[in-house]
């Protein structure tokens, strides 16, 4: 390989043409970049775009002053082209961090509404099963002893009512006695 061969070599695959401007005696680029790809001119190189065809831009690259050489332009287009590597890259390892993430988030979701199914269906189920035990008199034991019949709970108030009359009666009997005392 030539020396200018491997000097062009890491922008070979953008390279157009180079050419030589007379009037201000230096030389000038042209590589064309993919459409989405940044760059910008610094103090010393200028950077314009000339056309932008389908897929890409052809920009052209050039001195701002007599200082710069050829091989500061052939560094400044790899410095394009590693920056633009750098944020696909980038943007790769987040696309696939978004992917990953979006799989677990699906995950989830289906997890939940797994378990919000059944238990719709579940809870159903169950309080059918419990109410159809209550209709048919398939109560606890402790529920059987909290049920009383009419019958009982008559007795129960009469009860009442005779021991109050009963104690009244006696509060009754033991005023008169305490008085009669007196």
């Amino acid at each position: 390989m030539k020396a200018i061969e491997s000097a062009l070599e890491p922008i070979t695959g953008y390279l157009i043409s180079i050419s030589r401007n007379t009037v201000n005696g230096w030389y000038e680029m042209e590589v064309g970049i993919p459409k989405g790809w940044v760059f910008n001119e610094n103090k010393e190189i200028k950077c314009e775009v000339i056309s932008e065809p389908e897929g890409g831009k052809i920009i052209k690259i050039s001195p701002k002053n007599s200082k710069t050489v050829i091989d500061d332009l052939v560094l400044f287009v790899e410095i394009i082209i590693e920056t633009n590597a750098k944020i696909a890259e980038k943007e790769k390892e987040f696309t696939n961090k978004m992917e990953e993430m979006k799989g677990v988030l699906e995950k989830e979701a289906k997890k939940f509404y797994e378990e919000l199914d059944e238990l719709k269906e579940n809870s159903f189920k169950n309080l059918n099963a419990n109410f159809e035990k209550s209709m048919r008199g398939e109560d606890t034991e402790e529920k059987k002893r909290h049920r009383r019949t009419k019958a009982e709970i008559e007795a129960e108030r009469l009860a009442n009512s005779t021991t109050t009359s009963t104690d009244g009666a006696t509060n009754l009997q033991q005023s008169v006695n305490v008085s009669e005392t007196n």
